[in-house]
C-alpha cells in the first residue's frame, strides 16, 4: 500500500577510551528513560493512548524532530504489518509505516499508524473501532464550533475523535480528525493546519 503526504509548506587512550564508555552508558541510559516515557512495562505490551500521545511528530524537512524509530521499535515491539510511503514535496523521498494493532481497551481504536522518514516519525495517526462501538457526537456541538478552534477547544468540547492523522509540526503540522455523527457510517471530518481549524467535511466511518 502507498500513500502520498502532502508537505503543508557528539593524556590520552585511557581517557578516550573512557570517555567513549562512559558516552555509549549515557546513550543506553538515555535510551532507557526515553522507552519509559512511553510505558513502564514490557517490550511489545499493549499500546495505550497515553503513548500514542507521547509520540512526536517532525517535518518533512526536519524529520530528527520525531520520535525515533528505534525507540518505538523497543517499546512497543515488532509491528504487525509494514508498508512504504512515498512523501512528496521538494523531492520524493522514501518512507515506511508501521501498524500496530495490540492496543489496550480503553484506547479505542482498531489500530496505530506512525510513518517514519530517515528513522524518525513524520507522521503518526488511529483507526476507529467499529460502528457499534463509536460514540456520535451531537451535531448542535459540531455546528458551534468556529474556524481557528485549536485541537484542544475541540476535543474538550467534542471528546476525543473516532480517528485520526497527524503529519509534521508546529505551525506546518497538518491534523485530520473524525468523528461519528450516527450510528451508521455518517461523520465529519475536522482538517487543522498549524493546530486551528479550517474546514469540516462531511465523510463516512467504515
Amino acid at each position: 500500500m502507498k500513500k502520498i503526504i502532502m508537505l503543508a509548506i557528539p593524556l590520552a587512550t585511557m581517557l578516550s577510551l573512557s570517555a567513549c564508555g562512559q558516552s555509549d552508558s549515557n546513550q543506553s541510559s538515555t535510551h532507557r528513560q526515553a522507552a519509559q516515557s512511553f510505558r513502564v512495562a514490557t517490550n511489545g505490551s499493549a499500546v495505550s493512548r497515553f503513548d500514542y500521545q507521547k509520540i512526536v511528530t517532525g517535518n518533512v524537512t526536519s524529520p530528527q524532530s520525531g520520535t525515533s524509530e528505534k525507540e518505538l521499535l523497543h517499546s512497543f515491539g515488532k509491528p504487525n504489518s509494514t508498508s512504504h510511503v512515498t512523501v512528496s514535496g521538494s523531492s520524493k523521498k522514501a518512507a515506511v509505516q508501521y501498524t500496530w494493532t495490540n492496543l489496550k481497551k480503553d484506547f479505542n481504536a482498531t489500530a496505530m499508524t506512525v510513518e517514519f522518514l530517515d528513522h524518525h516519525a513524520i507522521s503518526k495517526g488511529y483507526l476507529p473501532v467499529t460502528s457499534k462501538k463509536r460514540r456520535p457526537v451531537s451535531l448542535l456541538k459540531l455546528k458551534q464550533l468556529k474556524s481557528g478552534s485549536s485541537y484542544q477547544q475541540v476535543v474538550e468540547k467534542l471528546g476525543v475523535p473516532a480517528a485520526e492523522s497527524v503529519t509534521g509540526h508546529g505551525e506546518v503540522s497538518a491534523k485530520n480528525v473524525t468523528y461519528a455523527t450516527g450510528k451508521d457510517s455518517k461523520a465529519v471530518s475536522l482538517m487543522f493546519s498549524g493546530n486551528r481549524l479550517t474546514t469540516k467535511n462531511q465523510t463516512s466511518l467504515k
